[in-house]
């Protein structure tokens, strides 16, 4: 029979097995989850190969449904200085007079344009730069006599530009 300092010893021995085999198996895993070194190829290009150039920024402005009572101005941010190359994808207008909603851009040089509602795909020449754009909605129920009343309406808009620094 053994004596006890034996069994002890014997559970020790066994229990160091133990643990450097797990974390051997652990190492060994860790080294087969990771990916190996990609071997680079040359880096010359072919004659054939298509160059991508990028395209300058095209940004948006967009309101979806914006609900307003009466009249209202909502001012658009523009990135940089200046908007230019602008595509007035859709603009659409809901409530009382409802037609005398525009967007009105400022040009560099001064000068006003006002777009109205129902208008959808409008391009402006690509050398005018716009200072400001605003959103001007309008949905007033007209009296002769009596004061205008205000009513609800919601405007739908996506303008798009490149900015200018």
């Amino acid at each position: 029979m053994l004596k006890p300092w034996k069994y002890v010893a014997i559970g020790a021995c066994s229990m160091f097995i133990f643990l450097v085999s797990g974390y051997m198996i652990f190492l060994e895993a860790d080294n087969r989850l990771t990916p190996p070194p990609n071997k680079l190829e040359s880096s010359t290009t072919p004659s054939d190969a298509v160059i991508i150039k990028h395209l300058p920024p095209l940004l948006i402005m967009r309101g979806t449904n914006v609900p307003f009572e009466g009249k209202v101005e909502l001012p658009q941010a523009i990135a940089g200085r200046f908007a230019q190359d602008i595509v007035i994808t859709n603009f659409q207008a809901t409530g009382d007079n409802a037609e005398k909603s525009i967007i009105k851009i400022v040009w560099e040089n001064g000068e006003v344009e006002n777009v109205y509602p129902a208008t959808k795909d409008k391009h402006f020449s690509a050398d005018k730069r716009a200072l400001e754009i605003s959103i001007v909605g309008y949905s007033m129920h007209e009296r002769r006599i009596f004061k205008d009343s205000s009513r609800k309406g919601t405007l739908t808009w996506e303008i798009r530009y490149e900015p200018v620094e």
